[in-house]
Order: structure tokens, then C-alpha cells, then sequence
């Protein structure tokens, strides 16, 4: 299960996981931006671990 903190606000980290959540909706664009970059990652990495 890959995850990053991403600030999406200056008051707290938010944990951005592969599978989301409601509360990234919350965030709008900015939460769904965050949320894909985290799945494209993590497609990478397991693309990646395959081809070894």
C-alpha cells in the first residue's frame, strides 16, 4: 500500500493513499490532483517490480 504526505492545506499533513478517501473529495481538485499522482506512482513502482 504506497502512500505520501501531501500538504494540501498549510495546517496539517494529509494522508494520501492508493485506494482515497471521502475526505480527499472534501478537498476538491486539489485532493483528486493528489490522489491520482499517488496511483500513478504506485502503478510505476509496480510496473516497475514486475519487469524485474
Amino acid at each position: 500500500m504506497a502512500h505520501d504526505n501531501k500538504e494540501l492545506n498549510e495546517k496539517q499533513p494529509y494522508v494520501v493513499t492508493v485506494e482515497g478517501s471521502l475526505g480527499l473529495l472534501a478537498y476538491g481538485d486539489i485532493g483528486l490532483r493528489a490522489w491520482r499522482e499517488v496511483k500513478n506512482k504506485s502503478k510505476e513502482e509496480k510496473n516497475t517490480n514486475e519487469k524485474k
